[in-house]
């Protein structure tokens, strides 16, 4: 394992949106990216007007790297049952009203709860943008000149990896399942819960077994090798830029 990273991230070469030049180097991209969920979380809780300005951020990246709108806005439809859920509360919590839309009073609850899901869905879709310019190879060797520990990156690698192990023995007792069925009989949810220990019990085996034959071709717990390249000029000068740019936000919304 002595060509660590590119060993373990195979023709991974999979196809990605080239990333846009507004945000320089991969290394420059995360630590703007960073910036931008840092300081999307620092608008006030009721600051609503300041939350949608920073959407300026990920539908300008959509629009210079041409990314797909439909691909994100398809896994933010994913997780909005979770954030709609964890927004829900201040409903209950705060139930002043705070201002009147005609008849209707506003609540400080339904002000800060809409500000909750503004803030997860914008900065989940600033993220996405990002990670569907740089492959996730690339943000692991980004990480790597960022000095994040070394731990953390190898268990980001190891994950994108071998998630796959996961997925086939998912697949694999899903279809045992269905055969096994007929109709609903067999897919409740007292018949469910039992298959998912089942199913950690089986990839926890595989993953021994996958973590054995590493070992055995020489593998020692590190799958990082830094690099003693500091920042350019020319990345230091994007990330001032793009600072400059949300602390303006921030001091106008």
């Amino acid at each position: 394992m002595h060509s660590r990273l590119p060993s373990i991230a195979p023709a991974e070469r999979k196809t990605a949106t080239p990333l846009s030049p507004f945000l320089g180097s991969d290394r420059s991209a995360l630590l703007v990216t960073a910036l931008f969920v840092l300081s999307l979380l620092s608008v006030p809780k009721f600051n609503i007007t300041g939350v949608i300005a920073f959407g300026t951020f990920p539908l300008f990246l959509i629009s210079a790297a041409k990314l797909q709108a439909g691909a994100i806005v398809k896994r933010l439809l994913f997780i909005s049952p979770f954030v709609l859920f964890m927004a829900a509360g201040n409903l209950f919590l705060d139930r002043n009203p705070v201002m009147l839309i005609g008849k209707i009073p506003i609540s400080g609850g339904m002000i800060s709860g809409t500000v909750i899901v503004a803030k997860t869905i914008i900065s989940v879709a600033g993220l996405l943008s990002v990670t569907l310019c740089i492959p996730f190879y690339r943000i692991c060797r980004a990480l790597e000149a960022l000095q994040v520990p070394d731990v953390l990156i190898t268990q980001l690698i190891l994950l994108d990896r071998y998630r796959s192990v996961l997925h086939e023995e998912a697949q694999a007792m899903q279809k045992a399942r269905d055969i096994r069925s007929f109709g609903r009989r067999g897919k409740g949810l007292f018949r469910t819960a039992p298959l998912l220990g089942s199913l950690l019990l089986r990839t926890t085996n595989r993953a021994e077994r996958l973590y054995r034959s590493m070992s055995a071709r020489g593998f020692d717990g590190r799958l990082v090798n830094r690099s003693a390249e500091n920042m350019s000029p020319g990345e230091w000068k994007t990330v001032g830029l793009w600072t400059l740019c949300f602390l303006a936000l921030r001091l106008i919304f």
